[in-house]
């Protein structure tokens, strides 16, 4: 039986009116919660056998927690700005930052970026000597798996745009690339930060449907997304030049074909996860395992060019094939999930 409490405790069943089993339970326990005689309790079965135990009411309080951060020793604005994002993503639903002496410009300017970053935050309280940083959303109506699919369709339109430029010569395409990317990190934090929500309240996970393995492998599927994310801005940048220095040459087709097929493997592949399909993600690899030796075959080729435009035309296909590769983790990510 597992209990909301700090400690394991064993109980031993009795019988009571003959058929009926029953157990105590810890009363430490049931006076932290607040229950009390008669009050009922929520019993839900989780997939390994084993209870979880609601006390009344407590689905609709907000567990909340603070983290402080202690600025007066914190020089450096990367690792200040890095830490409100670990705070962010370990759950905390407010950051409060300190300081002995009157907050520096740069700590302000440091907060103030990372608010505008981060989804659902604002500072609610300020003065000189402290910030006070609060999460204002209902996280138990943010789904992990929506926050996944607003990403896959954010990076599958990057990458649709990068050979778009190709076949368009266009590098007006590029433009907002740079900020889309930035939108993905910052649903990529979000998922995060809802596992990290989930695993230490399990009365979210229960509320949206979800097993906390399930929400788990989100983080999983969302750090694939955003790393392929980072390689269709790679991509603009080297397809940038060659659009821009380069003449058009005899692998443009082989590059649109190769990128159109790993886009579709790509989306592919987050469908037959989101549909648990084990047959269609095997189907995946399968066909990953074929455009992978094709993309092979295809930077044997790079030789054909020099200087910067060799460099970005294998730069290109190097991508490409680490987005097949990416899209094949998806797919044994699904067939690991049917396997619950």
């Amino acid at each position: 039986l597992l209990v909301l409490a700090r400690t394991m405790e064993i109980r031993k069943v009795q019988i009571t009116g003959g058929s009926s089993m029953m157990i105590t339970l810890p009363k430490e326990w049931a006076e932290t919660v607040g229950l009390k005689k008669n009050d009922p309790v929520s019993l839900d079965v989780q997939n390994d056998g084993s209870l979880i135990i609601f006390p009344n009411g407590m689905e609709e309080r907000n567990l909340s927690s603070t983290k402080c951060i202690d600025v007066n020793d914190i020089s450096d604005n990367d690792f200040l700005y890095r830490q409100l994002v670990g705070a962010y993503i370990a759950g905390h639903n407010m950051i409060e930052l300190r300081s002995n002496d009157k907050l520096a410009s740069e700590h302000i300017d440091v907060v103030s970026s990372f608010v505008q970053t981060s989804i659902g935050l604002e500072i609610i309280e300020e003065n000189d000597n402290s910030i006070i940083i609060q999460d204002l959303m209902n996280q138990s109506q943010i789904r992990p798996l929506k926050s996944l699919e607003r990403m896959e369709v954010l990076v599958r339109n990057m990458l649709n745009d990068v050979i778009d430029s190709i076949e368009k010569k266009d590098v007006t395409l590029f433009e907002s690339m740079v900020e889309r990317d930035k939108e993905v990190d910052r649903i990529h934090w979000l998922i995060l930060r809802q596992v990290s929500i989930n695993q230490r309240d399990p009365t979210v996970a229960r509320k949206q449907g979800m097993s906390i393995a399930s929400v788990t492998r989100c983080s999983s599927i969302s750090r694939i997304i955003e790393r392929i994310g980072d390689h269709a801005v790679l991509m603009s940048k080297n397809m940038r030049y060659l659009l821009g220095e380069c003449p058009p040459n005899m692998m443009e087709s082989s590059m649109v074909a190769a990128g159109r097929d790993a886009i579709k493997l790509f989306s592919d592949s987050i469908k037959t996860w989101k549909t648990k399909d084990m047959v269609s993600a095997n189907a995946c690899i399968e066909r990953g395992k074929i455009l992978a030796n094709k993309v092979f075959e295809n930077s044997n080729r790079v030789n054909e060019f020099t200087g910067k435009a060799a460099i970005s035309t294998g730069l290109i296909i190097e991508s490409v094939k680490r987005i097949i590769e990416y899209s094949m983790d998806i797919s044994e990510i699904a067939i690991n999930a049917t396997m619950e």
